[in-house]
């Protein structure tokens, strides 16, 4: 059996590589996400670095939270193979201690920052997130009018229009759960689709039965510019359409994944998504516990065959492709074609059940 001080040796060792490996994570992405900041910030005269600079702080933590399967394979790895290195596992060993017994610190602790990261880091990520996008949505108000039809824009609604026509809404950041959408362009069209005119707005807020929009540039089919301060435009659209068309599942708070998900399904849109993204969540601590079981199916035994290089890039194959599975088999899921409990917790008790049927292999023969 593990004494308390060798449980809490290793299950240190491993937080403290997991850490640093988060920290680096954090800190590409962040650079990474500066430099695209800068990009899209181009045409704006004395643009705010320490604006921009912020943007990219606040949206890394949404990035790393997916990149914590894969950061808890290679702590685990890692911390296994400095442990075999430098042969305390072999002096673990030959003081009886099995492979099961200095495997529950890792074990252990992986499940916690699962626990902890579906409940405590992923509404801290999304309010980071909102938060990212109000800023960001303050510095790209500031973009020149000529140049802001070029920007790339993610959200596309299209609407029926109380006349028989429709409308087709292009925004470059929704907010509010799709209520308020920044640099926004609006074609309208007539029954028969023929263009009738675009509106190119700075803001559009969603009210019952409307939407406000605010600076208006008003552009009619001969090609007439003519600037609106404001105006209305009237929409049959529900906050729950909204809600379903703006917000990601991986936008919306563990917490509120569930009450989203049924106010989605009550405006007629699928509403899986949603509770895919619950159940993963949940899932979480078991999917990180598969991910340090088949570290240690690669990493305990390869210096005695001494194939390093080997055992290593099976390890990381094998996180491939259960990450990619589990990609897979959530989008069978969100499509409902099996259940989305069921497209949660099946990978990760599966890869748990089949490491654990390897490392009994490998000990026990």
């Amino acid at each position: 059996m593990i004494g308390k001080t060798l449980y809490f040796y290793i299950s240190v060792r491993f937080l403290k590589v997991l850490i640093a490996m988060v920290l680096g994570l954090g800190f590409l992405i962040v650079t990474v996400d500066f430099i695209e900041q800068l990009r899209k910030a181009a045409n704006i005269d004395d643009a705010p670095l320490l604006s921009l600079y912020t943007v990219s702080l606040l949206r890394a933590p949404a990035f790393i939270e997916k990149a914590f399967p894969f950061a808890c394979l290679f702590a685990a790895m890692i911390t296994l193979t400095q442990l075999n290195l430098k042969m305390e596992l072999v002096v673990a060993r030959a003081a009886g201690v099995s492979a099961s017994h200095f495997l529950l610190p890792i074990s252990i602790s992986a499940v916690l920052v699962g626990i902890f990261v579906a409940t405590v880091y992923n509404p801290f990520a999304i309010r980071a997130f909102e938060r990212s996008e109000d800023l960001s949505a303050k510095v790209l108000r500031q973009t020149p009018r000529k140049t802001s039809n070029a920007t790339k824009r993610d959200y596309w609604i299209k609407q029926e229009d109380p006349d028989g026509g429709s409308s087709i809404i292009n925004a470059q950041i929704a907010r509010k759960g799709g209520r308020l959408l920044d640099n926004v362009s609006i074609t309208r069209f007539n029954k028969d689709w023929q263009i009738i005119e675009r509106l190119d707005a700075v803001q559009a807020i969603h009210r019952p039965g409307t939407w406000l929009l605010n600076e208006v540039v008003k552009i009619d089919t001969s090609g007439k510019n003519t600037n609106i301060g404001s105006m209305n435009l009237e929409t049959r659209l529900t906050e729950d359409e909204l809600l379903g068309i703006s917000a990601k599942p991986d936008q919306v708070s563990f917490y509120k994944l569930r009450e989203t998900s049924k106010r989605v399904e009550k405006s007629g849109t699928n509403g899986r998504p949603y509770m895919v993204q619950f159940h993963s969540l949940t899932a979480l601590p078991l999917f990180l516990l598969a991910m340090v079981i088949i570290a240690a199916t690669v990493c305990l035994r390869f210096v005695r065959f001494g194939q390093v290089g080997r055992m290593i890039m099976g390890g990381i194959l094998s996180g491939f492709v259960l990450y990619t599975i589990t990609s897979l088999i959530t989008a069978l899921g969100s499509s409902g074609v099996v259940t989305p409990a069921l497209a949660a917790w099946a990978p990760g008790l599966v890869a748990t059940l089949f490491g654990m049927s390897v490392l009994l292999h490998q000990e026990d023969g």
